[in-house]
């Protein structure tokens, strides 16, 4: 390894925490590293400093010196870099790194999912995102947060169910199972629910998904009616992709593995399975700084 000409580092900084992939020259998987949130919106300073924290434990785990960071070509797939402003801020700031490419870590879980050949993916998890890439030009689609967009998503999943179950509870729609479950985390009480719900994250009405699926199962009416919205959202979407040109389109996420199989019938011949994910499209972005791409 010693004689190793440089390496590449794969970043998938996510909102929720940030991995890291080192690979020799060859592309060979040497180790792998976590740390915390590398969302861009909480400052270049910290972004950094969960890229480094993950970094520096896979060099710990390899074994190698953090000198060898000076001959380590970096790609950044970071929540939040949907400018160049943003992606200039991480790019320019003082790194250790040979070259570093940054984008999106949509972007790079589309690399990632079609090992850089041309493709889709829809990504449903808290949020949720499309993206579309053709000979790496890329188009987005939704993603801008739980307020006005994340359609299909667990956060939006969460949300409806709370005020489905708000309407059961003031008896403006017939009651089920989960609306009488879900007020019963609350007392059954819509100041007590109002009191959480104003002091709530996205992530926290994402929370709610396994409640859903759990009644979903048991046919509950209520949970047939919030999934089946929710299955909506998700091909309104995936067809939207496919109107941008997207012939195989992968989903990702942790709520696509409830979802994508309520829609593999609808949308046979054009839903894959992902090759790589973010890290993967990381490394192709760091990969191609080296060929100067």
């Amino acid at each position: 390894m010693t004689n190793n000409p440089h390496w590449l580092l794969g970043v998938d900084g996510g909102g929720t925490s940030c991995r890291v992939k080192l690979c020799d020259a060859l592309g060979k998987v040497i180790a792998q590293g976590r740390a915390g949130s590398a969302n861009v919106r909480l400052g270049v300073e910290n972004t950094y400093a969960a890229i480094l924290s993950a970094t520096h434990q896979a060099l710990d785990q390899a074994g190698l010196p953090r000198q060898i960071l000076k001959d380590t070509y970096a790609g950044f797939g970071l929540a939040g870099a949907v400018s160049s402003e943003l992606n200039n801020s991480i790019s320019q700031y003082p790194h250790p790194f040979a070259r570093v490419a940054v984008d999106s870590d949509a972007v790079a879980a589309c690399l990632g999912g079609h090992s850089g050949e041309n493709g889709a993916i829809l990504i449903l998890g808290t949020g949720s995102c499309g993206m579309l890439n053709i000979d790496n030009n890329f188009s987005v689609l939704g993603g801008w947060g739980f307020l006005i967009s994340d359609h299909g998503s667990g956060a939006r999943l969460g949300l409806n169910l709370v005020r489905l179950a708000l309407e059961a509870c003031e008896g403006m729609r017939e009651s089920s199972a989960l609306s009488n479950a879900l007020m019963g985390k609350f007392a059954h009480s819509p100041s007590q629910l109002l009191h959480w719900a104003d002091r709530s994250q996205p992530s926290d009405f994402g929370e709610l998904v396994p409640l859903v699926i759990e009644h979903y199962q048991q046919g509950d009416s209520l949970a047939l009616q919030i999934v089946d919205n929710s299955k909506s959202e998700a091909a309104a979407l995936l067809n939207r992709l496919q109107d941008l040109g997207a012939a195989k389109i992968c989903m990702m996420g942790g709520l696509s593995q409830f979802i994508e199989p309520l829609l593999e019938q609808q949308f046979n011949g054009v839903l894959s399975r992902p090759r790589g994910d973010a890290m993967d499209g990381a490394l192709i972005m760091a990969a191609n700084l080296v060929d100067g791409k």
